[in-house]
């Protein structure tokens, strides 16, 4: 009986065979007599011999009902057998002994790519002949297909899971459809332009709208994640990019030409970048991806803001600045640090800074609103600056565990501290330009801002904090500091600080005492010892007032009752002259005489003073002297508070009803000029204050008007005061003072060119040069060429000389 033998299919056998050119010839075993394949023992070589069965009639049937299967699966019709029944071939097909794996999965390929033509040709049909929707077209077809091919991976799941599986190196149902859609659709490049023409006229259209197209969007993310799939993406993120470099290339440049134009606010453009650059953001992140959305920000702020810097940040700056739009300043911070142009706003920030005030220091006109002017706009400019740095929150501590690290290998709290640092850096830069800018433009113009600053802090001080607060006083009085701190003419702002500072203490015109004590530490602080005067002013005042004290107890004393009220009525001032400024005696065209009432009163106190001081001389200012009447008119009794030369003209009229200009100065010795002025005050006043009356009426004093006493004078308060009128500051005053203080700094070089030259022995005339500005600038800005001549005078003078062999070499002479 014949035995029927089997092999299995697979086997070990011929593992290590290697078969010659006569391969049909050799032995497959070696062994003698043995009926095994296999073997252990030494020396016999394993063979492993695959030989597949010839497929039945049965088996044949199955696989062409299978592979007819593949067709109407991805056109979406029914198939003859289940899809189950299907499954079930398959599996048993894949698998041994049958193992026609390759041969489904090639049928499998084919199908997929007829189905790409067909579908290729079809949409083809639909482009031609220019339907709208192709988006929608695509991204419906490709799901569709999606769908049939996912059930086709289904039905095949056996052959994915046997034969088409990574260790084979051989592409899924899935990846060979995405491999065959792309080839067959995507690189098609009638499809594709169209894809990606409608792609970019839907990035157009929104960018010119300024608004996102909602029912676009949705296709839009699923065209992208299809790109992503197959994968193709940067095919269409090319494109996108460089259509975004050509748009906001374009219209930033039609939109700078505006704002050159004056038809658009740089501001508005400011805004205009930093809304796109959101809008950018937000489209991207919303249909294509975050890096996406990266890049579109890069190009509209390298395009729109980095290369447009130059025509837009200054703009945008002085437009903010003028309109104190703090708001807008801080749009435009934010602009220049997201473009990286940084540099050109603190830049910009410096040069409005000083050519604003310039132009508000180079016109006399601006004069009197020139401080307050200048405050405003520190003011603003340290707010604004302010406001840009909100106090960053403490870093949190680092726990033992390991700190979570970002892409860049930093930490976040590495991350938060070096983001401060930055932030740090840019406030300080932006208050380096404030004050580089103020520092220029006060100093465009000489002696005037130091002397206005001068004048600006006086009425401060006569006004006093009102009703604001002390805080507030105070931070007043800290920005004047700030800005005497940016002047280079600080011996001009000291020269006529003490001018008014002495006025306000004698005049009692100071809102307090406590005040011009604070504000005399605070400038010592800031500026030097160089005001000590003013302790010296203040404490003068103090020892005048102990001073009076003893006189008024010595009267009470010495005098009857009948006489001790008038004479206790005197109050004087004793000055320390040094430290008080020179106010000159009564000269030319002066012959001024006191009534013999007031003059009983100085003699009174002159003899008494001297008794206590033997080797001191008074010498007494007229100019200051005030002097409260008491005057009775025919509605009644008022008291009166007047100057000096004031009350003298008044008690002329106890004895005449009426004096005419040249009778008046003949009798009160007062000059003409400071006369005029007195009448003026008495009799042109505001109203309440008119005790004299002027015939002919008019502005103007003339030697022949007639005064009289106004004996129906009436006024609403019982106590008031006349101010006496007074001379123009600049033209007077503020000349005199700059000429002493042109005096003084001649003193001052040649004194500091002395004390170098004591010290150093000799110099070259440069060097000297060099040390005496440095010294001098603290307190105004030399001149070289006055330095010079001060060297020359004091050759001359024989403080110094020149060598006889280098005349550039100058030696101190003892």
């Amino acid at each position: 009986m014949s035995v029927a033998l089997f092999p299995p299919s697979t086997s070990n056998a011929f593992s290590d065979y290697r078969p010659s050119k006569n391969a049909h010839a050799d032995f497959l075993s070696s062994a003698p007599g043995g009926s095994s394949l296999s073997s252990d023992r030494e020396g016999v070589r394993r063979v492993k011999l695959s030989i597949k069965p010839r497929a039945s009639e049965s088996t044949q049937k199955e696989l062409q009902v299978l592979l007819s299967s593949i067709a109407p699966l991805l056109a979406g019709s029914p198939t003859l057998q289940s899809f189950h029944h299907l499954s079930a071939v398959c599996h048993k097909l894949v698998l041994p002994p049958h193992s026609l794996g390759p041969t489904i999965y090639t049928r499998v390929h084919e199908e997929l790519e007829k189905s790409i033509a067909a579908l290729a040709r079809e949409w083809r049909g639909v482009i031609m002949s220019r339907e709208a929707g192709w988006l929608g077209t695509l991204v419906g077809g490709w799901r569709a297909w999606e769908a049939r091919v996912k059930l086709l991976s289904s039905v095949f799941v056996y052959l994915d899971g046997v034969y088409s599986v990574d260790t084979n190196g051989i592409a899924s149902i899935r990846h060979l459809a995405i491999a065959t859609f792309r080839k067959g659709i995507w690189e098609n490049e009638l499809l594709f332009q169209k894809t990606r023409d409608d792609f970019l006229l839907w990035a157009n259209n929104e960018r010119e709208a300024g608004q996102p197209n909602p029912d676009l969007r949705p296709l839009i993310a699923a065209l992208a994640a299809l790109a992503k799939l197959l994968p193709a993406f940067p095919s269409l993120l090319e494109p996108y990019l460089h259509q975004t470099v050509g748009f906001y290339h374009d219209r930033a440049d039609t939109l700078v030409g505006e704002v050159e134009s004056g038809t658009m606010s740089p501001t508005r453009y400011v805004e205009w970048v930093l809304e796109k650059a959101v809008e950018e953001r937000e489209r991207a992140e919303a249909c294509l991806d975050a890096d996406v959305g990266k890049k579109a920000v890069d190009v509209v702020r390298a395009e729109a803001g980095e290369k447009m810097s130059k025509r837009v940040v200054r703009r945008a700056l002085d437009e903010a600045m003028d309109n104190a739009d703090a708001q807008a300043l801080s749009r435009l911070y934010q602009f220049s640090v997201d473009v990286h142009v940084f540099k050109d706003l603190s830049q910009s920030l410096e040069q409005h800074i000083d050519t604003r005030l310039r132009t508000l220091i180079s016109d006399p006109a601006n004069d009197p609103q020139m401080i307050e002017g200048t405050l405003k706009l520190k003011r603003f400019a340290d707010s604004a600056i302010a406001g840009l740095f909100t106090p960053s929150p403490t870093p949190p501590e680092l726990t033992v565990s390991e700190p979570e690290k970002g892409p860049d290998g930093e930490t976040k709290v590495d991350e938060a501290r070096k983001s401060r640092s930055l932030e740090r850096a840019r406030q300080l830069e932006l208050q380096d330009a404030v004050r580089n800018g103020f520092k220029s433009g006060m100093g465009s113009r000489q002696n005037a801002p130091a002397e206005w600053i001068a004048k600006h802090l006086d009425a401060a001080m006569r006004k006093g904090q009102g009703a604001g607060t002390e805080a507030e006083f105070n931070a007043l009085l800290d920005e004047i500091i700030a800005l005497i701190g940016f002047t280079k003419d600080k011996d001009v702002f000291k020269a006529f600080y003490s001018s008014q500072l002495a006025k306000r203490l004698l005049l009692n015109k100071s809102a307090s005492d406590d005040m011009e004590r604070n504000m005399i530490v605070k400038l010592q602080k800031e500026m030097g010892e160089e005001f000590t005067s003013g302790d010296v002013m203040m404490k003068d005042l103090q020892l005048s007032e102990n001073l009076v004290k003893s006189y008024q107890t010595h009267l009470a004393k010495t005098s009857d009752a009948e006489t001790l009220p008038s004479a206790t009525s005197l109050t004087a001032n004793v000055l320390t002259e040094s430290a008080w400024p020179a106010y000159p005696l009564l000269k030319d065209g002066w012959n001024f005489t006191l009534p013999p009432q007031l003059q009983s009163s100085i003699d009174a106190f002159s003899g008494w003073y001297s008794t206590q001081h033997k080797n001191r001389q008074l010498s007494w200012r007229w100019q200051l002297a005030t002097v409260t009447l008491s005057a009775r008119f025919q509605r009644g009794k008022y008291e009166v508070g007047v100057s000096l030369f004031q009350a003298v003209v008044l008690m002329l009229f106890n004895e005449e009803d009426s004096l005419d200009f040249t009778e008046i100065k003949a009798r009160s010795g007062i000059e003409s000029s400071e006369l005029v002025r007195t009448l003026q005050s008495l009799s042109l006043g505001r109203k309440g204050t008119r005790v004299l009356l002027k015939k002919p009426p008019g502005k103007e004093v003339k030697p022949t008007d007639i005064f009289a006493f106004n004996k129906a004078f009436t006024s609403e308060r019982i106590k008031f005061r006349i101010n006496q009128i007074q001379q123009d500051m600049s033209a007077e005053e503020s000349r005199k003072t700059n000429e002493q203080v042109a005096i003084d700094r001649v003193s001052v070089l040649e004194a500091t060119i002395v004390r170098i030259m004591k010290a150093k022995k000799k110099m070259t005339l440069q060097l000297l040069i060099d040390a005496v500005v440095t010294d001098v600038n603290k307190r105004f800005p030399p001149d070289v060429k006055e330095i010079k001549k001060r060297v020359e005078s004091l050759i001359e003078r024989e403080f110094l000389m020149r060598d006889e062999e280098d005349r550039n070499l100058l030696h101190y002479l003892a």
